[in-house]
């Protein structure tokens, strides 16, 4: 006859116990799937896309005239845009979102600490706060840099070869990929949208 010290049965019948309440809670709980959001509070619901789409070329024709100011305090330089680009972001609400980054350069000289205190003294105004930074081992090198909320962000550098502009849009709330399939379908293998001088009257 085996014997077994009741402490360890008295486990074994707690265990048993535990389990059985277990199954009769899981046989119980009904089965609930989530359906998937539809409508416009769904991030990726054609419309609202349309949405961000609209306000995120908003913000870079407002980009735009802003950096037009920009380039207007600072002097009669010739500037070309050398690139632009979309990036992620994040609003100053925590959400995901899309913004577009623009450079723009001038080769014509500039008086470097007059330039810098010609855009600070504009960005101030405008309401972004700036901070600027040097380096001893390049003297020649003024850097410039500003915040605002709703994600916006500035730099501008000058030196004895010219300056420069790096300005980002204000940040769009939105579904990276969802908006990049509106702005570029071409890029996933989907049929370009027409201009509008393309369209039929």
């Amino acid at each position: 006859m085996s014997y077994e010290p009741k402490a360890r049965l008295r486990t074994r019948y707690v265990l048993t116990g535990l389990l059985s309440m277990l199954l009769a809670l899981s046989a119980c709980t009904p089965t609930t799937t989530e359906k998937p959001m539809t409508g416009p509070n769904n991030p990726s619901d054609p419309a609202t896309v349309k949405a961000q789409v609209e306000e995120l070329k908003q913000a870079l024709a407002d980009l735009h005239a802003f950096k037009t100011e920009t380039q207007q305090a600072i002097g009669t330089q010739k500037w070309v845009d050398g690139g632009l680009r979309n990036g992620p972001c994040t609003t100053p609400g925590g959400e995901d979102g899309v913004n577009y980054i623009v450079l723009s350069q001038t080769p014509d000289l500039v008086d470097l600490e007059a330039s810098v205190n010609a855009v600070k003294t504009f960005w101030e105004s405008k309401g972004f706060t700036t901070r600027t930074e040097t380096n001893p081992r390049d003297p020649g090198l003024i850097r410039l840099y500003a915040d605002q909320n709703g994600g916006q962000l500035m730099s501008y550098y000058a030196n004895i070869k010219g300056s420069g502009l790096e300005m980002d849009t204000v940040c769009i709330a939105g579904d990276q990929t969802a908006i990049y399939k509106e702005l570029h379908p071409e890029n996933f293998g989907l049929p370009s949208k027409p201009s509008p001088s393309a369209t039929g009257k």
